[in-house]
């Protein structure tokens, strides 16, 4: 396993931990969820933890020396990003449709069942960021196994 994978596996870890907290904080479990939210709270912080303290070894292993990136690297790392920055400018232009069809229908009509508070677009905003971030990896570390 290549450095460049073993921090794609810690990031996608991080990244996911992130998520359910953000998850968590912000809008709850359901109540099905509640007699294991002991368990998913332990096991998303010892998931992060474990992440951070691997990037700590990765980074410290190699010393002053970047990780050397050959073409593949770069070609792998081209098709992550592509996939994560497509997620994310679909997510914006529907976040931007959503305000702009929400500041119509107050225009015309305040009971209109589409509209939305700017929070909670800035939290679907928040929620593709991270989204897009774990799908990058994802594509990443599928290239890496995949053998590319």
């Amino acid at each position: 396993m290549s450095k460049q994978e073993i921090l794609s596996w810690t990031s996608l870890a991080t990244s996911s931990s992130f998520l359910f907290f953000y998850i968590l904080f912000n809008f709850g479990l359901p109540g099905t969820v509640e007699s294991f939210s002991g368990t998913f709270v332990k096991t998303f912080f010892n998931l992060f933890w474990i992440a951070v303290v691997i990037e700590i070894i990765v980074e410290i292993s190699e010393g002053n020396k970047k990780v050397q990136k050959d073409e593949r690297d770069f070609i792998i790392e081209a098709k992550g990003i592509k996939a994560g920055y497509n997620i994310l400018v679909i997510s914006i232009v529907i976040a931007l449709v959503q305000i702009f069809i929400s500041n119509l229908s107050f225009m015309s009509n305040s009971e209109f069942p589409f509209s939305l508070e700017l929070s909670t677009v800035f939290h679907f905003l928040i929620l593709s960021l991270f989204f897009a971030s774990a799908t990058r990896r994802t594509i990443m570390i599928y290239q890496y196994r995949k053998g590319y």
